[in-house]
């Protein structure tokens, strides 16, 4: 839709919709959360922070889950 939403969610979809803006082409797919289970740790380690993160490595959580995964 055209219409602006006015929760958090709304601003976040006003954001991609203007990144997408600038592209030729976009494609948007759903992913499980147990198909993408990375992401998903990513994003829940960093929801009490306010601060802007470059990694250089990967993340301890990253490598807590990758190990899981391989153990």
């Amino acid at each position: 839709s055209s219409a602006l939403g006015r929760s958090i969610v709304g601003s976040i979809i006003a954001d991609i919709k203007m990144a997408c803006g600038v592209l030729s082409s976009v494609t948007f797919k759903h992913v499980r959360r147990q198909c993408n289970v990375l992401a998903h740790v990513l994003a829940r380690s960093s929801l009490n922070s306010v601060s802007l993160y470059i990694f250089h490595s990967a993340p301890d959580c990253i490598r807590e889950t990758l190990c899981n995964f391989v153990a």
